[in-house]
């Protein structure tokens, strides 16, 4: 005897976790890109370069676009979806048995599947030098998103609010995210529909990409276009100048730069370290990913006097 609602769940136990888990997790909604920040009306500005990145990688028009979203849809994607030991993400909606390939991916948003598939060959030290811009770096603090100039800054705004996003703070990026942000700006190819995939099998309690598995599920002509849940992307989630605004960033004389943050002056960047592996957390997807966090003080009073680094991470907005 069948003791679950088998229209729209392959089993009791996914029927369960949709609705004692997912049913209460917030879609982690993808930022898209206003074109026009990266064009004409402000050529002269220090995050044009930006367009040209992502435009080798061929992904520039991806993110400057938007698709209505299915909240119910997608977290009934994710409470169907199924483990994996190869790059598929196979699941079930309203009767349907639905794939997710990275074929699928690169046929929908357009974009090429091709690249290296994961960074272990990528040495760390060499990806903080090219996000930072300097060969050389004083191997003694962290990197925090407030080391970065202004346009990588945003490109990892991008990385880790819509490539590859992630719950926590953004100011402390991961390896894997610095990695990402190197190959971009050095034109290494990055297969982003494989890492996608991956992405999304390896978060089995958070649910990125709606806006992305939205548009997939529509291209697929499910019966899906008439759900009463579907939402408009909100003006919130797009990068554009209020937006970037929103991340101590203001517009000055023809260039992006930092604001003053209460109404002092910005801290002088303290040197980067480059973390060992094993001084860093593990992040849950990849067993060769690691947090980047501050270090702890050896003095005695370390434990109730803020570092400088700890204090930019919370003013830093990200």
């Amino acid at each position: 005897m069948i003791n679950y609602d088998d229209e729209l769940f392959l089993s009791k136990e996914n029927e369960t976790r949709y609705h004692s888990v997912l049913n209460s997790v917030k879609l982690h909604n993808e930022k898209w890109i206003a074109s026009d920040i990266l064009v004409s009306d402000i050529l002269v500005s220090n995050i044009v370069v930006i367009k040209s990145w992502l435009e080798q990688m061929g992904w520039f028009e991806y993110l400057c676009s938007s698709h209505t979203i299915y909240p119910r849809i997608v977290k009934l994607f994710y409470a169907n979806l199924e483990n994996s030991t190869i790059c598929v993400a196979n699941s079930f909606i309203l009767g349907n048995p639905v794939s997710i390939t990275p074929e699928l991916i690169a046929e929908t948003l357009e974009i090429p599947n091709s690249g290296i598939t994961h960074f272990n060959d990528i040495e760390k030290s060499k990806a903080i030098s090219i996000c930072l811009e300097r060969p050389n770096f004083n191997p003694i603090l962290t990197v925090t998103s407030s080391h970065l100039l202004i346009a990588t800054r945003i490109l990892l705004l991008i990385v880790t609010n819509t490539l590859l996003p992630r719950e926590g703070l953004h100011t402390l990026p991961s390896e894997r995210d610095l990695k990402l942000v190197a190959c971009i700006k050095n034109g290494t190819l990055v297969n982003l529909p494989y890492l996608i995939v991956n992405h999304m099998l390896s978060r089995p309690n958070h649910i990125p990409y709606p806006m992305l598995i939205s548009r997939i599920l529509a291209s697929l002509n499910l019966d899906i276009s008439d759900d009463e849940h579907k939402v408009k992307p909100n003006h919130k989630q797009l990068i554009n100048k209020a937006g970037i605004r929103s991340y101590n960033i203001k517009f000055e004389d023809g260039v992006w730069v930092k604001q003053l943050v209460g109404g002092r002056e910005p801290v002088r960047e303290p040197a980067i370290r480059a973390v060992v592996d094993g001084d860093e957390e593990e992040e849950e997807d990849d067993a060769q990913q690691f947090e980047m966090r501050p270090n702890v003080g050896v003095s005695s009073n370390s434990g109730s006097r803020p570092t400088l680094e700890s204090l930019q991470a919370k003013m830093d907005l990200a």
